[in-house]
């Protein structure tokens, strides 16, 4: 993990609600793995607006960039937004634990709304090494991003059914599973969503890793404010979703109902 001024190459609306941002950041890049997130400090802001983790959608070691997709949801992604190419902006990372292929020859990628992102991150990184379907869930048509550039099967549903079917990724995920199971299953997005992809894990016993979506604090393990629970011999214990996570076995999850 390293602390570097990283410069804005590209920040430009991808969807609604949905920024791209685009940082050279050499260092950075060259120690990331899919489904590990940076820190990135507010440019302008004062001690009441912390630090924003943010889930890496690409990283290149030979080029030295970063990618993220951003939603724009309160005054830190706005101010964020409104960063220029040539800008710089205070980042800290690579942070936390990531997605694992752990040698899945067939693997099914899992991303609802903003944990598209991540999703298509660890597909673009593992594409080489197993055969790839990607299963991508938004609001809707104008919600979509990630989409570009895929070229293995990819599933699409929209809540709104404005593209590909209308209703819940889990529906066109079933269906894959029923035709095939993978060797390993990745998933990141809403929690009712990870909730359902675990119980499909679980129940088909298919190895499967959830990225957590929890909202966090310091980002490095010491205010304790993105705990979730997980199985414990006695039960259940916390883990720190920023250093623990993101990403957890599916298995060890426990959600709250």
């Amino acid at each position: 993990m390293e602390q570097t001024i990283a410069k804005v190459l590209r920040c430009e609306d991808i969807a609604q609600d949905i920024f791209l941002l685009e940082l050279s950041a050499p260092g950075i890049a060259r120690s990331a793995a899919p489904g590990q997130f940076v820190h990135v400090a507010v440019p302008g802001a004062g001690a009441n607006i912390l630090r924003r983790p943010i889930s890496l959608m690409g990283f290149d070691a030979g080029t030295g960039t970063l990618s993220m997709a951003i939603q724009v949801k309160g005054e830190g992604t706005k101010r964020l937004r409104a960063l220029h190419p040539g800008d710089t902006v205070d980042v800290l990372g690579p942070i936390g634990r990531g997605f694992e292929l752990r040698g899945a020859r067939r693997a099914f990628f899992i991303g609802g709304g903003v944990g598209v992102a991540p999703v298509r991150g660890a597909l673009d990184a593992f594409s080489g090494a197993c055969a790839c379907e990607a299963f991508f869930g938004y609001r809707g048509k104008a919600f979509a991003y990630g989409l570009d550039g895929l070229s293995c099967p990819v599933h699409v549903a929209t809540d709104d059914g404005t593209l590909g079917e209308h209703g819940i990724i889990t529906a066109p995920l079933l269906r894959a599973l029923d035709a095939g199971a993978p060797d390993m299953m990745f998933a990141c997005g809403p929690a009712p969503m990870l909730r359902a992809v675990q119980r499909i894990a679980l129940e088909r016993n298919i190895p499967c890793q959830l990225s957590l979506e929890e909202r966090m604090g310091c980002g490095l393990g010491a205010c304790l404010v993105c705990n979730c629970k997980v199985r414990a011999a006695d039960g259940f214990d916390y883990r720190r979703v920023c250093v623990d996570g993101p990403v957890f076995d599916a298995g060890e999850v426990l959600f709250d109902d």
